[in-house]
């Protein structure tokens, strides 16, 4: 029998110092070469192209982000809510969805990051300083814009989405249209008197949803009650109690989420107030659940899916100094009909 023959080793990879020796160049330069840096002449890339597709040269791509002084990757900073998980609620999937596919188009990446109560900014100033992000991503943030000051003040590549501040990069949904359209429904169906939940109004967009409100009451002439609230399915619940129990109950409940909506039709329903035939109900946002649930929620459609994937080409826009900064992106509103509106009672 003869004896098994030993196995050639596998030949050896060429390397960037390989191409680097051959073509009698740094072997930094081999780097900015494969990413067609502006810095090397038209000459000295033809060398190494020729030497390294001669040697089978595939550089890494940790290599060419290095030459990039690029981490092709983002950081989408969301809060951290001590009595929920922060994916649990529909907004944040819905928003990463779009950040997501927008950012693998691109070939980027997206890292999550938990915003905690005791973090300081200067922690994500850091972040991009080292390299460790290219660019963040503020998805849910309060209408106090003192601790991105200095983020913004430094030019650290940042964008807030469904929230603005003058002289900062934001992309947000104006909820003029989509109310507007709500209204002209609603007062074709005969209602008049209007009640409303508040969102929290620590946020720009409860804000600007209770200013148009108050706008659109005015301009209709119609009759309005307000609660306060804070998008939260309790907060409907209770709103709802609140002006379900009034001397005058309205005839029809606005809100300013799809979640405080979901409150007021669980109320109705313990309560054996029939939806739309003895109030109908508005919600806002227009995430998944709200043609889920039954009757299916009559909404203020915020793109918020579309928000997210502008945010991201938008941060890609600034780093590849495509876009002049700061942006400030408006997105459309609309309303859906459904089930939960229906004629005056």
């Amino acid at each position: 029998m003869s004896a098994d023959l030993p196995e050639s080793p596998p030949p050896k990879k060429a390397t960037r110092s390989d191409v680097a020796r051959l073509a009698g160049v740094a072997a930094s330069t081999v780097s900015r070469v494969m990413v067609d840096s502006a810095l090397i002449t038209d000459e000295v890339k033809k060398r190494v192209l020729r030497v390294a597709s001669e040697l089978g040269y595939v550089p890494s791509r940790q290599a060419s982000l290095f030459a990039l002084n690029r981490t092709q990757t983002f950081g989408l900073v969301v809060p951290s809510y001590s009595s929920f998980p922060p994916f649990s609620r529909p907004y944040f999937p819905t928003l990463l969805d779009g950040a997501v596919l927008a950012a693998d188009q691109a070939g980027y990446a997206i890292t999550i990051v938990l915003d905690k109560i005791t973090t300081e900014f200067r922690d994500y100033r850091t972040m991009v300083d080292n390299r460790t992000f290219d660019g963040l991503i503020f998805a849910v943030t309060r209408a106090d814009f003192r601790p991105f000051l200095d983020l913004a003040e430094r030019q650290i590549p940042f964008v807030l989405v469904n929230n603005y501040f003058e002289g900062m990069n934001s992309v947000d949904a104006r909820p003029d249209a989509g109310m507007r359209q709500a209204f002209v429904h609603v007062v074709a169906g005969g209602h008049r008197r209007i009640g409303y939940i508040q969102g929290d109004l620590r946020f720009r967009n409860a804000q600007d949803r209770l200013r148009v409100f108050e706008h659109l009451i005015a301009e209709f002439s119609l009759e309005a009650m307000q609660v306060p609230g804070d998008f939260s399915r309790t907060s409907g619940l209770l709103g709802a109690q609140r002006l379900l129990t009034s001397d005058s109950p309205p005839t029809v409940i606005l809100t300013s989420s799809d979640r405080a909506a979901l409150g007021v039709m669980l109320y109705c329903q313990e309560h054996g107030i029939r939806i739309p035939d003895d109030v109908s109900v508005v919600g806002y946002d227009n995430l998944y659940p709200a043609e889920d649930v039954r009757p299916a929620l009559s909404t203020v459609d915020h793109p918020i899916e579309l928000a997210g994937r502008r945010a991201v080409e938008l941060l890609i826009g600034i780093l590849k100094k495509e876009t002049r900064p700061p942006v400030q992106e408006w997105l459309n509103t609309s309303f859906v009909p459904r089930g939960t509106t229906g004629p005056c009672p």
